[in-house]
């Protein structure tokens, strides 16, 4: 399996960002989050309109194979992750991992001190692994329904010049 990491293109990548989250919730979470959290989560009807429009207020890069999108992270200048998520059929294989580490490359070289993110239980693992802390657990609510997520942070050193 070959990957890709490349920005995204809005308007060619909309539905499979779409498609891909929603397959990644109700696949991948299911250990963590019933069945009623994740409809709550990623309801099964996308509002492409709405995707369009949180897309546009962060940077994005895509993983993919020969057989479409793998996973994406879109995040922020400042530090934040803003989303990570990853397709049911290429989980454990890195790919989150590939393409957090091309970002949190480009945060050292621009000098970012602190990265921060909201985790689902899910996530913390992997954000775990890639020496972030919990700063606050927290409930929030999504179309109704209250789900349990982490606020948290990692500290990058300065380097030496």
């Amino acid at each position: 399996m070959t990957i890709h990491i490349r920005h995204v293109r809005v308007e060619d990548d909309l539905g499979a960002i779409a498609g891909l989250f929603h397959d990644s919730v109700h696949v991948l979470a299911i250990p963590f989050y019933d069945e009623a959290q994740r409809k709550a989560w990623a309801p099964d009807v996308s509002d492409l309109a709405r995707w369009r429009t949180n897309l546009a207020k962060m940077e994005m890069l895509v993983a993919e194979d020969e057989e479409g999108l793998c996973g994406f992270l879109g995040y922020e200048p400042d530090g934040h992750v803003a989303q990570l998520y990853t397709a049911s059929r290429c989980a454990r294989r890195g790919i989150a991992s590939m393409l957090y580490e091309r970002v949190e490359a480009q945060w050292r070289a621009a000098g970012v001190e602190r990265l921060f993110a909201e985790v689902s239980l899910a996530a913390r693992p992997f954000f775990d692994r890639q020496g972030f802390v919990v700063v606050e657990e927290e409930r929030v609510e999504r179309n109704g329904v209250m789900l349990t997520r982490f606020v948290m942070e990692k500290r990058l050193k300065a380097s030496a010049v």
